[in-house]
């Protein structure tokens, strides 16, 4: 490993740019020809692990050589410290490095094309040198370095001339490569020495390189936000085999440098530009001088962007990177997590467990946990002949007085997932919830920006406050409820957008606490074609009890006192994250028997429904036909079969049976008219008839 080293002078010291590369090269390729991970025993591979990596990306057709950074730590240090300090200098080096050693490896049919050499690039990963979006500042330009934050906004894929070739409009010379730096860069004059043209150019598309572009916007992650400060956001450059590869709504780790971009200041006053430096400066607004008007340089203004090497979905570790088509689990779990999962699906008990294991912090509400759970399995997605989808995603409705922890099941769920939004429904409009269009200050086309339905796509959103929600706000969701598209038509922009998301929303009743003698479409402002697209709705009554409220007082003084320690629940977090996302690859079918059983309880349940005599349910529709079935795949899925059995069936009957609340009348008093008889002056008076309270059958 010290066949080839840096100079004496370390990498502060540098000076001579050609000395730091061409050394940063060969070390680079020594580490490609040798570096091989150990067996476990102290002993080493004979064949380089990157080799191997080489040869697969020749099979994959592929031009990006990924490189693990903890891989180079174990390597060289020296090499760490050039990577980290000057990663944006000597780039181009690391990507002759693979080149070299790809001719080495193939010959040169896998690197040479008819406009020169095949280009190669490195992109490095687990890079521990994590900053914040808003600890981005000018001396980190250059530097190697990870962030972490939410996809926001994508622009469509576009191409970028990386080098260029111009022929001059007098002579037809050909210029060599001129590489672009992040604005369009022509020659400064012709090579040929008879000509004297120096600004009339013209670009040759053959000779020139160009390579798939991409801008995405990024938003720091709402945990980092200081208390008081408004989210901060970041343009993010992608190149070649980076593209499409993240999407509004994901969060994302991106490794690569910052780098400083010009832009023109729009609306600068017309003028010949003054010779000079451009210099940053927030003016621009000239002087006139004899009648002219002379802009000056300072009408650039500078901004940081990020340069991005390799992308990865954070999601992946618990969101839907398991296909639901994908029966094949063992590529996806190690042989460990494998025999956990097996050691809990085989646990008579799991059900319970599972649904103590729900949101330990929250005492009690059983029905509530069921309903979150079977939320956070989901029922199965289908496609008819149609080609309509049937959507397998359970939208969940808490309704209750204040302080029975609506808003903290919510907020469990949001930090539960990877991909779940959280909001409230009095501070958000229809845009913010669907999408909204806008318009790219760069280019002047218009995208879409995503809003929370759309970021939660393939997760949970969660909905708070939403009976404050305006009810023109409220129609915008119907379509993403039940059909989980979103449809917009403004601006020249017509599209269908997917927002394949679960709802879990909490309301308060009308006036603030839940009168049990009204029914609960009285109880809540929210209209019924919203209420048929919730699969469950979950009544909570703060009610006094003397038993039930010592137990919650001691639950919550535990907590106070002991912290972390006053909970132990069966399963931890991540043990249920892992058994969720397995479960979630099965895909039970229904049998006869359940198919008996989901016929009759909806008929049951559509009879209990009914109010008086001859009138028609107002909760109980066909959807909840459909909800009882997405509910008994759940439980299904749950419990890791393949099958929807009848006594699966049973239980999503009695979860649906929580949505019918039946009203309590409370005691109706009756006034007799004051009445004289015609034999006498006997008054019938407060002749009152008093009722005992019932609940209707």
């Amino acid at each position: 490993m010290d066949t080839v080293g840096f100079s004496s002078q370390g990498p502060h010291d540098v000076v001579n740019k050609d000395d730091l590369g061409d050394s940063t090269q060969a070390r680079f390729e020594s580490f490609l020809l040798e570096w091989s991970p150990d067996d476990g025993d102290g002993t080493k591979k004979e064949d380089s692990y990157y080799l191997e990596k080489l040869r697969q990306m020749r099979e994959d057709d592929r031009s990006t050589l990924y490189v693990d950074f903890l891989h180079v730590i174990m390597f060289d240090e020296q090499l760490v410290e050039v990577l980290e300090l000057y990663f944006y200098r000597v780039d181009p080096y690391l990507r002759k490095a693979v080149q070299n050693v790809v001719k080495k490896l193939f010959g040169n049919d896998f690197v040479t094309e008819e406009n020169g050499d095949k280009e190669f690039w490195v992109a490095f990963f687990n890079q521990k040198a994590l900053y914040k979006i808003r600890e981005l500042r000018s001396q980190k330009v250059g530097m190697l370095c990870a962030i972490r934050g939410t996809v926001t906004r994508t622009s469509e894929v576009r191409p970028e001339l990386l080098t260029g070739v111009f022929m001059c409009y007098d002579c037809r010379t050909a210029s060599p490569l001129i590489p672009q730096q992040f604005r369009y860069t022509e020659p400064v004059m012709c090579k040929n020495p008879t000509c004297t043209n120096r600004n009339r150019w013209e670009l040759s598309v053959e000779q020139s390189k160009f390579v798939d572009w991409q801008k995405i916007r990024v938003q720091e992650n709402s945990d980092e936000i200081p208390s008081g400060s408004m989210p901060r956001s970041l343009d993010v450059i992608l190149r070649h085999e980076e593209v499409e590869k993240a999407k509004a709504g994901d969060k994302c780790e991106i490794v690569g440098t910052v780098i400083v971009v010009p832009e023109m200041i729009r609306g600068r006053a017309p003028g010949p530009k003054m010779e000079g430096m451009p210099r940053v400066s927030g003016g621009g607004d000239g002087v006139r001088d004899g009648g002219e008007v002379f802009a000056f340089a300072g009408d650039y203004n500078y901004r940081i962007c990020f340069l991005a090497c390799s992308v990865r979905t954070i999601s992946a570790k618990f969101g839907e990177e398991i296909q639901e088509e994908d029966d094949d689990t063992d590529t996806q779990f190690s042989a460990e997590e494998l025999a956990e999962i097996k050691e809990m699906r085989s646990d008579p008990k799991i059900y319970d467990k599972l649904i103590g294991s729900i949101s330990p912090t929250i005492f009690g509400h059983k029905d509530v946990k069921k309903g979150i759970l079977l939320m956070l399995f989901g029922g199965v997605h289908k496609v008819t002949t149609e080609k309509t989808n049937l959507r397998g995603d359970i939208n969940v409705c808490i309704v209750g007085d204040p302080s029975t922890s609506k808003s903290q099941f919510l907020k469990y769920v949001a930090s539960f997932l990877p991909r779940a939004v959280y909001t409230s429904g009095k501070a958000s409009s229809a845009a913010g919830l669907t999408a909204t269009v806008v318009r790219d200050p760069d280019t002047g086309d218009f995208n879409i920006e995503a809003g929370a339905l759309m970021l939660a796509d393939n997760g949970i959103c969660c909905i708070d406050e939403f009976d404050k929600m305006d009810p023109k706000d409220q129609v915008a969701i119907h379509e993403a409820m039940e059909q989980q598209t979103i449809s917009i038509a403004k601006a020249g922009i017509h599209a269908t957008l997917n927002a394949r998301t679960s709802v879990l929303a909490a309301a308060n009743p009308i006036g603030g606490r839940y009168d049990k003698s009204k029914t609960l479409k009285a109880n809540l402002n929210v209209t019924p074609a919203i209420m048929s697209r919730f699969d469950l709705f979950f009544v909570v009554l703060d009610e006094c009890d003397e038993q039930t409220d010592a137990h919650i007082a001691e639950h919550i003084v535990r907590m106070h006192q002991k912290k972390d320690q006053a909970l132990t629940p069966h399963f931890t977090t991540v043990q249920l994250q892992k058994y969720i996302r397995y479960a979630r690859s099965f895909k039970p079918q229904i049998s006869p028997e359940a198919k008996t059983v989901m016929i009759e309880s909806y008929r049951t349940l559509r009879a209990g429904d009914s109010v008086g005599h001859g009138k028609s349910a107002y909760r109980i529709t066909v959807r909840q036909l459909e909800s009882l079935i997405r509910l008994s795949e759940a439980l299904a899925r749950l419990h890791c079969d393949k099958e929807v059995r009848p006594v699966y069936v049973r239980e999503a009957t009695q979860l649906l049976k929580k949505s019918i609340i039946h009203v309590e009348t409370g005691d109706v008093t009756f006034e007799a008219p004051v009445t004289t008889s015609k034999k006498g002056n006997f008054q019938v008076e407060d002749f009152k008839l008093r009722f005992l309270t019932c609940e209707p059958i």
